[in-house]
Parts: C-alpha cells; structure tokens; sequence
C-alpha cells in the first residue's frame, strides 16, 4: 500500500525577498526539533515522526505550556519534568482505513518527543496535565523561594 506525503508550500511574498524571515524560519525549525543550543531533547529528533507545536506562557505564579497534539490518546501521553526541563512524548498512530488505499497523507503518525526548558525551577510536585480538544495544557507552579533575609554587618574594633 503506497503512502504519499505532501508538504504544503510555504507562502511568501512575490514582491520581496527576506533572508532574515528564512533564517528565522530556520531558527525556530532547529528548536522545534531540539538541536538548537535554545532548546535541548534528550534523545535523537531525527527518530521521530513530528515535533508538536508548542507555546510557553508565564502566568504569573506558575508557567501554562499548551502542546497542539491533535490525535494523541491521552494514555500515550509521557509527561516529565526533570529540573527546568519539560519532556512531553506520546505516539499518534494511524486512523483504521480498511480495504482502502491512501490518495494522499499529509498528517504525520508516530513517536514524538518535545523538550521544552522552562526559564526557572518549578514545583514538580503539584505539575497538572489536562488534554481537551487535542491540546495538552501542562501548568507548571513556580518553586516557591525563600523569603529575603537582612543580614547585620558587624564592624570588628581596630579595622
């Protein structure tokens, strides 16, 4: 059974050519699959099917990622947090066509990983997950730190 992959074009303008919005494109390919000094995946991206989408928000008291994973069951979910480092891998397998051949497949199956280095430690004990809609909201609460402390300074006789 033949599957065909299509990648859609990318629109530009036809009027202007800008190299610095091919090297931005670039820049955010290369962190995507974690091989930009930005971002960092523990294992080999080049073994994966896709990278997901992902956006980081900072919420104020905690960190909010939101992962596009359209398809992904949620018990093929693996969500980590290991330092400042959010590690989501989870797998989307093909749809059911029986008896049926593909014309065209564009929409990517498989193993993923996405690694995403959080700005500051985080409470890994109180880190949510929710999937809704084929989007994974990982809400990730800011470590509490110590509360600030004045310190004396004592004068020694003589100096």
């Amino acid at each position: 059974m033949p599957v065909f992959r299509v990648t859609p074009p990318h629109v530009r303008s036809p009027f202007r050519w800008d190299p610095w919005q091919e090297l931005e494109e670039i820049r955010r390919t290369m962190q995507r699959m974690g091989t930009y000094p930005g971002g960092s995946t523990p294992v080999d991206p080049a073994s994966f099917a896709f990278v997901p989408e992902a956006d980081l928000y900072d919420a104020g008291s905690s960190f909010i990622a939101r992962v596009d994973v359209p398809g992904v069951m949620d018990e093929s979910l693996d969500v980590t947090v290991e330092g400042s480092t959010l590690t989501i891998r989870g797998e989307r397998t093909p749809a059911d066509v029986d008896g049926e051949r593909y014309v065209c497949c564009e929409r990517p199956v498989g193993r993923f990983v996405r690694a995403i280095e959080l700005p500051e430690q985080v409470d890994v004990e109180h880190v949510q997950a929710v999937l809704s809609r084929g989007v994974l909201d990982v809400t990730l609460p800011k470590a509490k730190t110590t509360a600030v402390k004045k310190v004396a300074v004592t004068v020694r006789a003589g100096e």
